[in-house]
């Protein structure tokens, strides 16, 4: 026992040692800052580069949403009258970058916003003298390097944000959400709806547009919107029905993709629907000769009126009812020449809003009807998430 106690007296005795010198040893941990665009200066509250001050790149709208080389983007709080720059780190070389600004104003015209930004011809090294801005809050910083060589010049985009919404109940114009007080890493946007009668989809958009031009001729653009996952540009976001809706938008300095600085919160009396008992089939002036139409345009009834097909439905969330289910028509006949929509649940679905298997209909908002037919099946199938449907596909049978 003896020998034992002296053993354990011996190992603690090692152990404070050992600990003494990796204490002596012990480094502060190296902070890597990657390679990239930054945003730098007293203007932003960043003493030292951050990669949450790293911008992303950038998609070009213009072109399909693809990342395009030497476009850069990052939505960034910016402090009034105080100097920042932007910085390019390649390795141990640092250049800076800034632009002469002047204000261009925007008044809705090919989809952009309605505000007045800051524009300016990139220039770099010693030239780069720092900008500032006159009103304090959060801007969406874009630059392109023109490294396609098809822009007039390097170019920067200051732009102030204020985010608002659009889509929801149906209105797609623009609804200004309240911003909260100046804050350098987080500010929030919120309104409250006080009914929503049925789900339906919206988006987040600045300054009421969808995206803004870097040229005359349009060649590249750049998102004003937030979609799906909050990705800029991406897919419309899902809204329930539910009343007393608080819908909030939060932005939160971060690095990285634009949808890493932000999240959304929407709380409330949420009603989860129940697409068993939805009206889904078509509304027109297409179906004239079937023996129990509807009134042109009312509501799916009588031979426009699908039937649910529980046998061929699939419930994947009992608690919120997401699924993909299926409805039919049988012995459908279709006038040409016509005109009709797809109906699901209160929504007008035209063209590009469901797929559509089986047949050809041309249009550009309802479907037109070439050639009278006669459909011995029309399937619809819709995948319900749990507030919206986000695919809609109709399979015609002759």
């Amino acid at each position: 026992m003896k020998t034992l106690k002296s053993f354990g007296l011996l190992a603690g005795a090692l152990a404070l040692i050992l600990g003494t010198f990796s204490a002596c040893d012990e480094k502060e941990p190296e902070v890597i800052v990657e390679d990239g665009f930054y945003i730098t200066g007293e203007a932003t509250g960043a003493t030292a580069l951050s990669v949450d001050y790293r911008m992303a790149t950038g998609n070009n709208e213009a072109d399909d949403n693809k990342a395009r080389a030497g476009l850069y983007e990052k939505y960034v709080a910016l402090e009034a009258n105080k100097d920042f720059t932007l910085l390019l780190k390649e390795g141990t070389v640092e250049t800076k970058y800034s632009a002469v600004l002047s204000e261009v104003v925007l008044d809705g015209e090919n989809e952009q916003p309605s505000l007045t930004l800051l524009k300016g011809t990139l220039v770099s090294g010693t030239a780069a003298t720092p900008m500032k801005v006159t009103k304090s809050g959060l801007y969406h910083v874009v630059l392109d390097l023109n490294t396609e060589s098809d822009l007039a010049n390097p170019v920067i985009l200051v732009v102030p944000v204020e985010w608002g919404v659009r889509g929801v109940n149906g209105d797609w114009g623009w609804k200004k959400l309240k911003a909260s007080a100046f804050n350098r890493t987080t500010m929030t946007f919120d309104t409250t709806f006080a009914e929503i009668p049925s789900s339906g989809i919206f988006k987040f958009s600045y300054g009421g547009g969808w995206k803004i031009q870097l040229d005359d001729a349009g060649s590249v653009k750049v998102n004003t919107n937030l979609g799906l996952d909050l990705v800029q540009g991406a897919g419309d976001i899902p809204m329930p029905k539910g009343t007393d809706i608080h819908l909030k938008l939060i932005w939160t300095l971060a690095g990285g993709e634009l949808s890493k600085s932000y999240k959304m919160e929407m709380t409330g009396n949420i009603i989860i629907e129940d697409p068993t008992t939805f009206v889904v089939g078509f509304s027109g002036n297409a179906f004239g000769t079937n023996t129990n139409p509807p009134a042109e345009w009312g509501d799916p009834s009588g031979a426009t009126l699908a039937v649910y097909d529980a046998a061929s439905s699939t419930v994947t969330n009992q608690e919120n009812k997401a699924g993909k289910y299926v409805y039919n028509i049988t012995n459908l006949k279709m006038e040409a020449e016509k005109e009709f929509k797809v109906r699901m649940n209160g929504a007008w679905i035209g063209v590009g809003g469901a797929t559509i298997v089986g047949e050809t209909f041309t249009g550009t908002d309802n479907f037109i009807v070439g050639a009278a037919a006669t459909y011995t099946n029309v399937k619809f199938e819709v995948t319900w998430s749990g507030t919206a449907a986000t695919e809609i596909k109709v399979t015609f049978t002759k």
